[in-house]
């Protein structure tokens, strides 16, 4: 016992001298005796950090029990839980939409993520009625890919408010100040002739206003570019005119300039270079959010409101409810009487050899977009490993018109295992989509090259798609439920949704 005692008291006091030396290092360092290189970040020659801060930060970050993502990602790709299609009664909905900042990259949780604060402080406020806060923020998205967004997606799920935050991600595209506007007006006259309100609101960015920056936020500064690589920085005039215009919208209810949200904080607020921020800094936006919409969110908001006319809230109900029961519960069912028709004749000797082995090749059932009639094969193949469990997913997109593969597809992707969901998660492939799969019993985890666009994974020779995980075992009932975010460019947005698949392998 007593040895014991007398090692671990040994190994304690080495570790506190290392850290003595490592203390005086840093101090000796941040005073130039070792180097003539006192100062080793600059910043457009106005300010300077010091080296030992710059080393304590990082140590900062390892040594700080800091919480990772928690992400939960619902079957239309938003970050949040299921929501009812139909918006049920008494309810107040509102739609966040923005880009990562929105989303809430960085942030520790749901519920620590702007839209996630703004509905607490929401319901704490409120108990005679029910509000939404979904979170429809996409990463990478920019003011016109919000308003495709809204105008293809969420004007079927009767929202009574949508916020829109931008800013960020217009600036760094080059996006000019009256296009700017001409988004945040087809935004606004949405909401005038689909009787919802919409509030319009420019972001803080890092550098952008009088906040006195940490010396972390001044390495972040230093490091913000846009996407021709320049220094964001020198995109200061033309924010300013993005706020000018801000105060020209028409038909919106409010608009509002948060850039100057955090003059106030001397802590870090900002945690990169790309203005993600963190929970603190969610926290404070929401809250400023909170305090200018409050007054516009009443029971007599709904009650008014004219969807909820009865007449006309039981037809716009009835049709919405017909259009998904066909889009997608009516569809499911076909698809799967096919799958089970297929399954009972795989012991008939006359079906294809391709069939009858350990290849797996199922169609989803059409969807039409644009006059052309769309379609998606899943192949599922044996892996190169050795175990049977692993496989090769290939995903393509088919124009059933002129029997043509797309390419540039962004798939939404969720796999459910015996009605159990794994992930849901967006992909990117030029051509054919291919997965790899690792079969082990822990949990599943997706690697890969990501995309900033949606944070999509790329198909990469270098960096292939894998997931490992209790995953492709025999005897279990895998469904696949397949949307459509991009098709034949990057840039070409679309929500197309319902394509389905069920696979035992």
């Amino acid at each position: 016992m007593k040895q014991n005692f007398k090692i671990i008291l040994s190994i304690a006091i080495i570790f506190l001298f290392s850290f003595l030396v490592l203390g005086l290092f840093l101090e000796i360092y941040s005073h130039g005796i070792l180097t003539s290189e006192k100062n080793i970040v600059s910043v457009g020659g106005i300010f300077n950090q010091n080296p030992k801060q710059i080393t304590l930060d990082v140590l900062e970050n390892i040594l700080i029990d800091s919480k990772s993502d928690n992400v939960n990602m619902n079957s239309l790709g938003f970050r949040g839980d299921e929501f009812e299609p139909i918006k049920p009664d008494n309810t107040y909905r509102i739609f966040v939409l923005g880009p990562s900042q929105i989303f809430g990259t960085g942030a520790t949780s749901d519920d620590t993520t702007i839209p996630g604060f703004l509905e607490n402080y929401l319901e704490n406020e409120n108990k005679s009625f029910t509000i939404e806060v979904i979170n429809s923020g996409m990463q990478g998205v920019d003011s016109r890919k919000e308003l495709l967004l809204l105008q293809n997606m969420l004007l079927q799920f009767t929202p009574d408010l949508v916020i829109v935050y931008d800013g960020y991600n217009d600036l760094r595209a080059g996006t000019s100040a009256t296009q700017l506007i001409d988004n945040w007006n087809s935004m606004c006259k949405l909401g005038k002739t689909h009787n919802f309100d919409v509030v319009v609101i420019l972001q803080p960015i890092i550098g952008f206003s009088q906040k006195s920056m940490t010396q972390k936020e001044l390495v972040y500064l230093q490091n913000s570019k846009d996407y021709e690589n320049n220094d964001l920085i020198n995109s200061f005039d033309q924010y300013n005119l993005y706020a000018k215009n801000l105060e020209k919208l028409e038909h919106c209810t409010n608009k509002i300039d948060l850039r100057n949200v955090f003059d106030n904080e001397l802590k870090s607020i900002y945690i990169d270079e790309e203005s993600h921020i963190s929970d603190n800094g969610n926290s404070i936006v929401a809250n400023s959010i909170f305090d200018i919409i409050l007054p516009n969110i009443s029971k007599e908001n709904i009650l008014n409101h004219p969807i909820n006319n009865e007449a006309e809230s039981i037809n716009s109900n009835i049709s919405i409810e017909l259009e998904y029961f066909f889009n997608n519960v009516f569809s499911n069912f076909v698809k799967k009487l096919e799958l089970n028709i297929f399954s009972l004749s795989q012991t008939n000797d006359s079906l294809p050899n391709i069939l009858k082995s350990e290849e797996i090749i199922i169609e989803t059932q059409s969807l039409f977009f644009e006059n052309n009639e769309i379609k998606i094969i899943i192949e599922l193949a044996p892996s190169f490993n050795q175990s049977s469990n692993d496989k090769i997913i290939k995903i393509k997109t088919m124009d059933e018109t002129n029997n043509s593969i797309i390419h540039n597809v962004t798939y939404l992707i969720t796999i459910t295992k015996n009605m159990n969901e794994l992930f849901t998660n967006y992909f990117f492939a030029e051509d054919e989509l291919i997965i790899q799969t690792t079969h082990n019993d822990e949990n599943v985890k997706i690697s890969g090259e990501r995309r900033y666009e949606l944070n999509a994974l790329v198909v990469n020779s270098d960096m292939p798609i894998i997931i490992s995980g209790d995953f492709f075992d025999s005897n279990s009932t895998y469904e696949f439920d397949i949307s459509l975010r991009t098709i034949h460019d990057p840039e070409n947005y679309i929500f197309l949704n319902g394509f389905h698949a069920e696979i035992i392998p």
